[in-house]
């Protein structure tokens, strides 16, 4: 960017616009020619000769805590499946549910999904609240119907509703959407 110097020597950076289009410097790469004489470095070169290397200086994402603060607001919290640390909360209506969500989450887990089981005392209605919130993009949720047609209900972040659907199909639509990087 104009205006900014690089005292080592010369860098490229790279900028990103944030969701309101502010520009934020993340990944860097600069040569460093100070450094190595500071220390006196040298290295014996194929000619047998003593060199002074050059440093690289290089932060691909810059700070980390800066590139995860964008990465953030530009979902509002919300990350793609894909990258989502909760891909699908299992929820129960009541508490003999539970056994049948544990079997959800073991097939889910085999096939590399980031679940989670909610089995808490609590209403229903508050554990979807609570998924909303944390902004969960698949929730399952398991009561007497689920059981016994060995299917699932999943509730989507956006609020689509699809009822008794099979298990493996729901896991299949899952893997290809984590797969190909679709929210």
């Amino acid at each position: 960017i104009r205006g900014e110097g690089a005292f080592y020597g010369p860098k490229i950076d790279f900028h990103i616009r944030d969701c309101m289009g502010r520009s934020w410097q993340c990944g860097t790469v600069q040569l460093d020619f100070a450094m190595p004489e500071r220390f006196d470095l040298d290295y014996v070169g194929e000619d047998g000769c003593r060199h002074r290397p050059v440093m690289i200086h290089r932060a691909l994402l810059g700070s980390i805590e800066r590139f995860l603060g964008i990465l953030l607001e530009h979902y509002a919290g919300a990350l793609p499946l894909w990258l989502s640390p909760v891909q699908v909360r299992v929820m129960t209506i009541g508490e003999r549910f539970s056994e049948y969500a544990r079997k959800v989450e073991r097939r889910l887990k085999d096939e590399d999904i980031q679940v989670e089981v909610d089995d808490r005392n609590e209403s229903i209605a508050k554990k979807v609240r609570d998924a909303q919130v944390e902004k969960i993009p698949y929730m399952v949720i398991i009561g007497e119907n689920e059981v016994k047609k060995g299917s699932v209900s999943v509730r989507t972040r956006f609020g689509e509703d699809k009822r008794d659907l099979n298990l493996e199909e729901f896991l299949e639509k899952v893997k290809e959407k984590i797969g190909n990087k679709v929210s």
